[in-house]
């Protein structure tokens, strides 16, 4: 290939030196390279194995560079090498891969240095194998030093052995995964020794990586009785209940590979880590957790930790080695999201975790309020208001209290602050009329919006009091008159004589309940009578003519007693006597005065 200035209209020429041992004659060629073409191809057809030759460039007749000395028989780009995608694994620890290949096929029966090169899946730096090998005599690729259950990628390239710069294509990359191994790191996710009801637990362990492929077998223990091995994929298993111990192994691993074990005992509550303590850094997004190591000496401390509403198997951990009491969690946190951390003491018997903790990286205000609704009036008249709580990822961050606002009619909004920890108020002071109530949350960043409102209509309590006395009165009234109503009608003849007086309802008055035919009399006070009376003899006298009674005054001749006064017939047919008549009037005769 010549070259030629990049724009330029330029010409290459090649011309082959005159040689006596190949009998060849000096002969040259001329390739016309195009407008703004900065390189040349000359077809082999024109050339022979083994010539040498001279190429440069020319433009208008001069020459663009010094004539440059080819010699074909080792000016040669090699073709790719193949590799073989059967890789062999050594049985002893460290692991060791072999890979065989192929030299390429032109320029044949040539010795060609070849260079492989290897790196991890995923990654971008390739790392060189040493040394370079050769395809005379043909040795197999060694790649040294290798993790289990890691993928790799291999490829290479070769040169003629006196050309140190040309080198050839690269060959197409063979990836290979090494063999399974369990995994490293096991964990347990979820309801951890009763710390967090109603969840289930989850025997978690780290992804080796979409590259590998690899199948796994579970063991549990529950009440000292080992269940049969599980297989499931990568990377979670359900733990069941009073599960002591559980294990974790690759299927087709290595025979030095051991397996990874975790005990599940929940030892006492003295034993957890207290006091836990979560800050933020200024200027990283990283989280620093701090606590204070329980009672024991613990094998190590794991922290894990989960954004709020995750599932269990997205929870993330760490391990600190024995002594070690504080950590920086690895992760971008966001501000204003919830993050739930826990610190757990692991012995070789057991472990027990410290309670979580909620945290932010940095609190914000709410995004919404909690929504009210109104309990039994307690006492009758006076709302009792409840609210609930507002979801932790709209708090975004530690409640410090709630407001709640009233507004009646047209007056203006009544606030008030209530503590964080109550949900329900009772509001006797509200005025009669329309309302509406709503609550507002608030962190040390500020203030929610409000919550959805809730409407209430409230009676007037004082109206009750204006109308509840003449209500009685009403009551009554009507009361008396419905009994005598009943007792004056025809129906209930025995209440009438036993509710009313007799005057009431005798169809025929007697004049003896009234006071209108009775003479005023005086009200003469009696005689006491003598302790010791004499006896007296009388003698029989004369009776005295009778009087005729004296006629009632005229003023007694109307009214109600007038119209209803009975006649002397109606007298005589009562058997009754008019006053002032010879009956029952005293005779002459002896008696003794007492």
């Amino acid at each position: 290939m010549a070259k030629a200035e990049v724009g330029a209209a330029a010409t290459a020429g090649v011309a082959v030196p005159p040689d006596t041992t190949s009998g060849h004659s000096n002969r040259t060629w001329t390739v016309t390279v195009p407008f703004g073409q900065s390189w040349v191809t000359i077809p082999r057809e024109q050339l022979t194995t083994s010539d040498e030759l001279l190429v440069w460039g020319a433009k208008g007749g001069r020459p663009l560079w010094p004539p440059v000395f080819v010699n074909l028989e080792t000016r040669m780009k090699p073709e790719a090498p193949r590799l073989d995608p059967d890789v062999y694994f050594s049985e002893d620890d460290p692991l060791e891969a072999t890979v065989q290949w192929t030299p390429p096929v032109w320029p044949p029966h040539k010795v060609l240095v070849c260079q492989f090169y290897y790196r991890r899946c995923q990654e971008m730096a390739w790392t060189l194998l040493e040394p370079e090998l050769k395809s005379i005599p043909l040795t197999p690729i060694d790649i040294q030093d290798l993790e289990l259950a890691t993928g790799y990628e291999v490829s290479g390239h070769c040169r003629m052995e006196k050309e140190e710069e040309l080198w050839g294509e690269w060959s197409p990359i063979l990836s290979f995964q090494t063999l399974p191994s369990a995994p490293k790191d096991v964990w347990i996710s979820g309801n951890l020794c009763g710390t967090q009801d109603g969840q289930k637990s989850l025997l978690l362990w780290k992804d080796p990586g979409h590259c590998v492929q690899v199948s796994y077998r579970v063991w549990f223990q529950v009440n000292g009785q080992e269940l049969m091995p599980e297989e499931t994929p990568c990377c979670s298993y359900s733990v069941p209940t009073q599960a002591e111990w559980a294990a974790v192994s690759a299927i087709n691993a290595t025979s030095w590979e051991p397996l990874t074990n975790l005990s599940l005992v929940c030892l006492g509550p003295g034993s957890a880590p207290h006091g836990v303590v979560v800050s933020s850094i200024a200027g990283s997004t990283e989280l620093l957790v701090t606590w204070q190591q329980g009672s024991g000496e613990p094998q190590e401390h794991v922290v894990d930790w989960a954004r709020d509403g995750d599932r269990l198997e997205d929870l993330n951990w760490v391990r600190l080695p024995p002594g070690n009491l504080s950590a920086l969690l690895p992760g971008n946190f966001k501000e204003g999201v919830p993050y739930r951390i826990t610190v757990t003491a692991v012995f070789s018997g057991g472990m027990y975790p410290a309670p979580s903790v909620w945290s932010f990286r940095e609190e914000l205000a709410p995004l919404a309020g909690p929504a009210p609704w109104r309990l039994q009036d307690a006492p009758p008249g006076t709302p009792a208001i409840a609210w609930g709580e507002v979801p932790r990822h709209q708090l975004r961050g530690h409640l410090t209290h709630y407001t709640l606002c009233t507004q009646s009619g047209t007056r203006p909004s009544v606030c008030m602050n209530v503590s964080g920890s109550t949900q329900n108020i009772t509001l006797p002071n509200l005025p009669w009329g329309p309302c509406e109530l709503w609550v507002m949350a608030s962190t040390i960043a500020g203030q929610g919006p409000p919550g959805p409102s809730l409407r209430l209509h409230l009676p007037d309590n004082t109206l009750k009091l204006k109308i509840l006395p003449g209500i009685f009165f009403l009551w009554g009234l009507f009361l008396i008159g419905y009994g005598v109503s009943l007792a004056t009608s025809r129906r209930c003849p025995h209440l009438r004589h036993k509710v009313l007086p007799r005057w009431v309802w005798e169809r025929v008055p007697d004049p003896a309940n009234s006071n209108s035919t009775k003479p005023c009399m005086e009200e003469v006070p009696q005689a006491q009578p003598p302790k010791d009376l004499p006896i007296m003899e009388v003698e029989d006298i004369e009776p005295l003519p009778v009087t005729e009674p004296p006629q009632v005054s005229s003023q007694l001749d109307s009214g109600y007693e007038k119209h209803f006064l009975p006649t002397p017939e109606e007298l005589d047919l009562l058997g009754l006597q008019a006053p002032g008549s010879g009956l029952n009037q005293p005779r002459a005769g002896r008696g003794v005065l007492i």
